[in-house]
């Protein structure tokens, strides 16, 4: 009875089902077919642990809270300006963490001698060797450089600690107490794993962007190395945080040589001279960490329009944000801020030091990263090269110094009144 049984048992699992498939053969088809979605979600977890930061306790991120204020810098309304300075104020304010990389609109910036708080203290630099130099140096890179084009599409975000946080627990005390950069990144699939990335991304199964994350301020017994790094002609040693910059950050990017993120260290900013008024005059040395010349740059909206009517056939819509301004204001007429000397935003003086001297940077769209080939650089240098100190290069909007070694804030919607016109002459060096 019991092998009769056993028989039974035998030919029923044995039996065709469907197709000339047995119930065994059915069996190890399903068996990996019911694996796949589990591998899937593990796969999952782990890309999506690469490619998010989690928000760090105790802080809160910097900057708006709502919509950008120029969302409608393309309207008309903006083409002209006027001559009441009584209309005349801060449309929109913007910190660059990283230089070359995207902005963080702001309500209301932090403003030292050396410029907003959070403006520019960052860059990327590459371990190369300049022309005519024998041995190899960390230089500075910018969107100026090509292959760093994509550079504006690095998306940093600035979170500082929440108001009275209390936040004590393991790693994440130091993170609370000075806050961290979140640098955000474009997920790029790559590797022998790229399909199936590119298929999670298709699905939406994993995130668009990857990121890594640095702290804002590394404190005196910090470990990171301090290292010689080139911006222009100086040559300050300033703090190496390379550790953090993940692999796939640098093949995305396409650098082949050696990458750092450098920060630079406030007990060694950058004198500053040139067109700045001098420590003799104003009672402090004028100073900027990781800005190419002066520590603020402001940009009138009504001159941006008259460029974009200029090379509206080359690029449709010129947005402002090519020209990365820390202070935009709306109300002067095109190019009235040419001849500004001093100026006061709020009540807070500053000297408009020199022109803006324009290069190809203005040429890559923000949301693209494309370089455009001519425009504007083109009509810049050929119908704005307006400073005697430098003719070979257009000018677009103001750099600006604090009158005064003291923290202050600005705040879009504050009144400007020029307090002093005259002449410039751009210095280079």
């Amino acid at each position: 009875m019991a092998q009769d049984l056993t028989e039974i048992v035998k030919t029923q699992h044995s039996r065709k089902l469907f197709l000339g498939i047995t119930f065994e053969q059915l069996l190890l088809i399903l068996y990996p077919l019911c694996l796949i979605p589990a591998v899937l979600f593990w796969y999952r977890g782990l890309r999506r642990r690469r490619s998010t930061s989690d928000v760090p306790a105790g802080c809160t991120r910097l900057g708006l809270k709502g919509a950008s204020r120029t969302l409608d810098e393309f309207e008309k309304k903006y083409d002209k300006g006027n001559n009441d300075q009584s209309t005349w104020r801060v449309k929109a304010l913007f910190a660059y963490p990283i230089k070359s990389c995207a902005g963080i609109e702001l309500d209301e910036a932090e403003t030292n001698v050396e410029g907003f708080t959070y403006d520019r203290k960052f860059a990327f630099a590459e371990w190369l060797t300049p022309p005519g130099k024998k041995e190899p140096i960390w230089t500075f890179r910018t969107l100026r450089q090509n292959g760093y084009e994509k550079l504006a599409l690095v998306r940093p975000e600035v979170w500082i600690p929440r108001q009275g946080n209390t936040t004590t627990q393991g790693n994440l005390k130091r993170v609370a107490q000075e806050g961290c950069l979140i640098v955000r990144y474009p997920n790029v699939p790559s590797g022998f794993l790229a399909p199936v990335d590119r298929l999670m991304l298709k699905w939406g199964l994993i995130p668009k962007e990857n990121s890594f994350r640095v702290p804002l301020h590394p404190g005196k017994n910090h470990k990171y190395p301090i290292e010689t790094v080139n911006i222009w002609k100086d040559y300050p040693d300033w703090i190496n945080m390379a550790e953090h910059i993940p692999n796939d950050f640098k093949e995305w990017l396409g650098v082949k040589n050696p990458l750092a993120l450098f920060r630079a260290a406030p007990e060694n900013y950058r004198n500053l001279f040139r067109c700045a008024p001098r420590k003799e005059e104003v009672g402090f040395q004028p100073v900027v960490a990781f800005p190419d010349s002066y520590p603020l740059h402001l940009l009138n909206i009504a001159s941006v329009h008259e460029v974009g009517k200029h090379v509206g056939q080359a690029i449709d819509r010129l947005s402002l944000r090519r020209f990365r301004p820390n202070i935009l204001m709306e109300g002067p007429p095109v190019y009235d801020e040419d001849d500004w000397k001093r100026i006061a935003i709020g009540g807070n003086h500053l000297y408009s030091s020199c022109h803006t001297t324009r290069c190809k940077l203005p040429n890559i769209d923000p949301d693209t990263a494309e370089r455009h080939s001519e425009q504007p650089e083109k009509f810049l240098r050929t119908e704005r090269n307006i400073d005697p100190g430098n003719k070979t290069s257009g000018c677009l909007g103001m750099q600006l110094v604090p009158a005064k070694d003291r923290a202050f804030s600005l705040n879009v919607g504050m009144g400007i009144e020029v307090l002093e016109r005259g002449e410039h002459y751009y210095l280079k060096t």
